[in-house]
């Protein structure tokens, strides 16, 4: 079973979620979501970390933390990334008017785009 296949099956817990505020929550999810497509994407261009690193220009160390689920990505790395790697980032921040109105034309999006 890939890893596709397997975030599409697994089944929501609140569990891990006692104990952390709802920004702390939030926050793990992305970069969660950040580091999975950034290890996707690496795995798609057929790359170890080793190679993926030289493409980047940075060390395999910092490729294995940017994959390890934890690592507090700046906007310039994002960008960096993105542009080496093809992909396209977006980053969603509404006022709250926007949000129950669901609009976004002033605001901008948050999630790496394969």
């Amino acid at each position: 079973m890939g890893i596709d296949e397997k975030l599409a099956n697994a089944k929501e817990s609140d569990w891990l979620k006692e104990g952390f505020s709802a920004a702390e929550v939030k926050a793990m999810t992305t970069l969660a979501k950040l580091s999975a497509c950034i290890e996707l994407r690496r795995r798609d261009m057929g790359m170890t970390q080793k190679e993926f690193a030289d493409y980047l220009g940075v060390t395999q160390g910092m490729v294995s933390r940017w994959e390890g689920r934890e690592y507090n990505f700046t906007i310039k790395t994002l960008v960096e990334i993105c542009e080496k790697c093809d992909m396209e980032l977006s980053i969603d921040v509404k006022r709250p008017e926007e949000s129950r109105q669901n609009r976004t034309a002033t605001g901008f999006s948050a999630a790496l785009g394969v």
